[in-house]
């Protein structure tokens, strides 16, 4: 009767985090979206200098990466979280006396990490994790509010027409002149992000031999994303002439901009196989084989879009009530992550432009449309190093302790962190070329570094019947790098067959 209310549970689980639309559009164009919004202006008065200015500050046209990349670095991190082992807490190995199986260690194991011991031939076992991530901070900077980009005016007037336009075809990077003098001003904008995922794990893991296992995880994964950007105008250099850049209404210097969505899907298929080529008391030494297919859709950030192969060696032993293992890897990634995190467009509340510019989009870019500051390189999937530690203790026959230190390298990706930065503006009334340094920018520091994400694990397993276990374990971050989660609890059924 437990066994049948154990796998209810798992249908139930399954069943309500099965797909769920995003909406009209996709999550990975929130970030986007949100920030186009809150940095387009609508035109002024024909007769103001500088029309039309809706797309004087897009972060495109100043060739500014760093909400984008940050954008990519933030799913990219969060689709790869760690799932947990798929091996399961019950491993025999066949009597050459008897002829029966029976039980290869006292303990049943870690949680977030393989073992040499396999499952033993012909041996099945099932499980389900069940795991919720809340994330507070980025390169150690909070996410709620704590990452402010400064947008700078793009060079909007070497071909400017008699009415204040720029022509198609003229430059849209960031002024260096900052000439005519309105182009010194800057919008801040500040992100405040609130991103969850809820992943329910369903694990299978066979017995091919007495040294070879096969495994397959099989993710469900609900995305939560709620973000909102607050922007100002920073007057460098329009203090006296207010009205060339505004947002409008009774808040003309600053406005905030709100956008949430979720999704829900099957994320990423884990294809998992074990060789154990060296026997010793509680393992020895094995090889492991993981292949990460593409089976979520990482528009809606329930998957990465990349294929991702894992090679690692597998050492555990078992010494008396102690159990050490180790596991050490490299992962290489083939594929890319959605275009959309990138793509950039006027946003929705821009109203009609002015009748001597009746697109301001095509009048800024030169009709080339829509497009990304990203590189390919920002939106691959990084190749890792992966390598985990720890240990397990019988606690008593029915109950295994366990912690562990899982950490992963990301290599070659984008590093981020608040800098200082200066920036040129020029007054209406004085042509002198002046500077203003602000210290919170927050901005790509290195193109190319590795990072380091370390988290330690805490975990029980209880024998509640037969071969029935239930498995408690919390994460919880070693390191201010990357995409740091909250406490993470990870609760988890295992049955062996």
């Amino acid at each position: 009767m437990l066994f049948q209310r154990t796998w209810l549970a798992v249908i139930a689980a399954t069943f309500i985090l099965g797909p769920v639309p995003a909406g009209a559009q996709s999550l990975s164009e929130l970030l986007p979206r949100l920030l186009s919004e809150a940095v387009t202006m609508p035109s002024t008065v024909g007769n103001v200098a500088g029309n039309p200015h809706e797309a004087h500050f897009l972060p495109a046209a100043a060739q500014l990466r760093a909400p984008y990349a940050l954008n990519g670095a933030l799913v990219s991190q969060l689709s790869t979280f760690p799932l947990g082992s798929s091996s399961g807490g019950f491993t025999y190995t066949l009597d050459e006396k008897t002829g029966i199986p029976q039980r290869s260690s006292g303990n049943f194991g870690p949680a977030f990490a393989e073992r040499a011991l396999t499952a033993g031939k012909g041996k099945l076992s099932l499980g389900l994790n069940y795991q919720h991530v809340s994330f507070d901070r980025f390169e150690n900077v909070p996410l709620g509010g704590g990452a402010a980009f400064y947008l700078q005016h793009n060079d909007c007037c070497p071909l400017q027409g008699a009415d204040g336009s720029p022509r198609p075809g003229a430059p849209v990077e960031p002024s260096q002149d900052v000439n005519p003098f309105f182009e010194g001003d800057l919008v801040r904008a500040q992100l405040s992000l609130e991103a969850r995922t809820d992943t329910a794990v369903l694990f299978g893991n066979y017995g091919v031999s007495d040294r070879f296992d096969v495994a397959v995880a099989l993710p469900f994964v609900r995305v939560d994303l709620d973000a909102s950007m607050t922007t100002t105008i920073i007057r460098l250099a329009t203090t006296s002439n207010p009205a060339i850049h505004s947002f409008g209404g009774s808040s003309p210097d600053t406005r905030t901009a709100q956008e949430s969505g979720s999704a829900s899907g099957v994320g990423d298929m884990l294809i998992r196989g074990k060789y154990r080529f060296l026997s010793r008391t509680g393992g020895g030494l094995a090889a492991g084989l993981d292949v990460r297919l593409p089976t979520g859709n990482k528009d809606d950030l329930l998957g990465t879009g990349a294929t991702q192969v894992k090679l690692s060696l597998i050492y555990s032993g078992e010494y008396g009530r102690f159990a050490p293992h180790l596991n050490v890897g490299y992962t290489w990634s083939d594929g890319s992550l959605s275009d959309s995190l990138g793509q950039y467009t006027l946003g929705d509340q821009v109203p009609t432009p002015i009748p001597q510019a009746p697109d301001a989009y095509d009048a800024v870019f030169g009709g080339q449309g829509t497009g990304t500051p990203l590189s390919s390189h920002d939106l691959e999937v990084p190749d890792e190093i992966d390598y985990t530690a720890g240990f397990a203790v019988r606690a008593s026959p029915r109950i295994t302790l366990n912690a562990d230190l899982v950490g992963r390298t990301l290599r070659d990706v984008n590093r981020f962190g608040t800098v200082s930065r200066s920036y040129n503006f020029r007054l209406a009334t004085d042509p002198t070329l002046q500077s203003r340094s602000f210290g919170d920018v927050f901005d790509i520091t290195q193109s190319s570094g590795n990072l380091t994400l370390l988290l330690g694990t805490a975990g029980i397993k209880i024998n509640v019947a037969k071969t029935l276990l239930l498995n408690a374990s919390v994460l919880f971050p070693l390191s201010n790098d990357g995409l740091r989660p909250k406490v993470t609890p990870v609760v988890g059924l295992d049955y062996a067959f």
